[in-house]
């Protein structure tokens, strides 16, 4: 089996598929690897580091689709030109964001070409090593607190100086998945007081270890569904108890970091404009739904934008500013992925019934699969 990767073409996206040390275990595993010339040069990854590794290079993309029986992407796909030069049951595999780009992925319905998505990968214990979205929401949490003390124009910690004490910023994270723990362990290292709001109560012991203070609503419905580590969408009672908990926490804060997002759905407004209106001048807001409407009103995805006298900045693939961390978890996550479904024959089993395979792959020998499309009404 022959696997490859080319330089991703989305703008800003310096992530790429296979850093050297998986393509190492590739080439141990008996398979060869393909590479576009530079693409891991955004990730710090030299060309030489992937020679050292037993990869070949290659200039052209068209002498990579050629060969490969498995194209290894972060997000972007290549042209549709490139593509129909591929072998006949092409396997595509990476983090496509299906829901939004259905239409786009659909036009891959030729030959006997085959697309897995792992932003579908259900996410239970033993998909944890493969689970992409986790490994990036770490780093996207991390990140989002940096860019807020960036932005903010006070110090973050307590400041005991000759002049004066300098009191800590107060930081409120509203979701308390992967991105928001590591945005609330990322803010306590600064030396903020953090709180946290989620909709999970089951959350709180999480949030309570790393050293922040839980928020919640009391929830007599009891809609929440424990023991996942996607939030539900609650009744409109319970929506409307919520935001009125985050507003007044939220008028006393200097930092917010909002992370939350349901799949398949338009991300809920937890900031309103009349919450907005009563924050600090100059506070932050690190709107990290943004790609799926944002969970701040007035917010502008890829943009930093002055609302009332509050700044938000919705920023674009933050993962990507960490590209050699975020670019080694991402081919690792690749390299489990793929490992458990080779056969003897070296093959990978694009026809396992396994849930990991059917619940992420999108086109199957060139058809659209009833699991993505028909099901989520994007047919």
């Amino acid at each position: 089996m022959i696997i490859g990767s080319l330089k991703e073409l989305n703008d800003g996206e310096k992530r790429t598929a296979i850093s050297p040390e998986t393509c190492k275990k590739f080439v141990k595993l008996g398979f060869s690897v393909l590479l576009e010339n530079n693409a891991g040069i955004s990730s710090n990854f030299t060309n030489k580091s992937y020679e050292e590794a037993g990869a070949q290079l290659k200039e052209n993309k068209l002498d990579i689709i050629k060969e490969v029986d498995v194209l290894l992407s972060v997000s972007s796909l290549p042209e549709l030109s490139i593509i129909e030069n591929s072998k006949q049951n092409l396997i595509i595999l990476g983090t496509f964001n299906p829901y939004e780009n259905s239409k786009i992925l659909k036009e891959l319905e030729i030959k006997k070409i085959n697309v897995i998505s792992l932003d579908l990968l259900p996410r239970i214990s033993r998909a944890q090593s493969m689970d992409v979205l986790s490994s990036q929401a770490n780093l996207a949490g991390y990140r989002a607190v940096i860019l807020a003390s960036n932005i903010f124009k006070k110090a973050f910690p307590m400041m005991m100086t000759a002049a004066g004490t300098i009191i800590p910023a107060k930081c409120l994270v509203l979701g308390a998945g992967v991105a928001g723990l590591q945005a609330i362990a990322t803010a306590k290292r600064l030396g903020c007081v953090v709180t946290a709001f989620d909709v999970r109560p089951e959350v709180e012991d999480q949030v309570k270890s790393l050293g922040a203070k839980f928020i919640k609503v009391e929830n007599n419905e009891d809609k929440a569904e424990k023991n996942t580590v996607y939030a539900k969408e609650m009744s409109e009672e319970y929506k409307l108890k919520q935001k009125n908990k985050i507003h007044d926490c939220a008028k006393d804060m200097d930092i917010i970091i909002t992370t939350a997002m349901i799949p398949g759905k338009k991300a809920p407004i937890l900031i309103e404009n009349k919450t907005l209106q009563d924050m600090k001048l100059g506070s932050v807001i690190i709107d990290l739904a943004g790609e799926t409407g944002g969970n701040t009103e007035g917010g502008k995805f890829g943009e930093e934008v002055m609302v009332e006298k509050v700044i938000i900045n919705s920023p674009i693939n933050l993962p990507s500013l960490v590209a050699y961390d975020a670019s080694s978890l991402y081919a690792k996550n690749i390299l489990n992925f793929i490992s458990a479904f080779i056969k003897e024959d070296k093959s990978f089993d694009i026809n396992s019934d396994d849930e990991l395979l059917t619940k992420s792959i999108i086109i199957k020998n060139g058809l659209k699969t009833k699991n993505f499309f028909e099901d989520n009404n994007n047919a």
